[in-house]
């Protein structure tokens, strides 16, 4: 049997068309945005039930897939993970990244690693989104009270919440 390598392009190029995750999970269509917006808003009035939904699991698909935009994590979601408490950790970890997501698809922010400016701005929005979802929390599981996270309520609360996130410890080097 011999080898030809002359058929391994079209069979490339037909697999590269048929797949859905380059078709239509890359794209990022008006139509794609706005779902985006939807879950960040669902998810700041229920993250668990959002995070659950048909529509979290394909946004966390999405981030994990789509090939023009880097979401990664920041010092405010680094934070939040020491400062929060049982399952929400979970929770304020998917909120973060549909947080962040809704603000750089919004601003068009493919990589916020490329800028300082455009870094601070999406964790400063990621933070945001973090205090939403705890607030939100808060009355269905008070025993997830953190006294961390209420400091940056009160930071929020008073406008400092961009200053309280400047004093955070830097990400971790990887």
């Amino acid at each position: 049997m011999s080898f030809r390598p002359t058929l391994l392009v079209p069979v490339t190029l037909i697999a590269a068309a048929a797949s859905p995750l380059k078709a239509d999970q890359n794209a990022l269509s008006p139509e794609v945005r706005d779902r985006i917006q939807r879950i960040a808003q669902a998810s700041d009035k229920d993250p668990l039930a959002t995070m659950a939904s048909a529509d979290g699991k394909w946004l966390m698909k999405w981030m994990d897939d789509v090939a023009d935009y880097n979401f990664g994590p920041d010092k405010g979601a680094f934070w939040a993970m020491s400062a929060a408490k049982g399952d929400l950790r979970k929770a304020l970890q998917f909120h973060h990244g549909a947080s962040t997501a809704a603000y750089q698809v919004e601003h068009q922010i493919r990589d916020p690693r490329k800028k300082a400016e455009d870094a601070e701005a999406v964790a400063l929005a990621g933070l945001e989104g973090l205090l939403r979802a705890y607030e939100s929390l808060l009355p269905k599981r008070p025993e997830n009270r953190s006294e961390k996270m209420d400091e940056a309520l009160v930071s929020r609360n008073k406008g400092e919440l961009a200053a309280f996130l400047k004093a955070l410890p830097p990400l971790p080097k990887r």
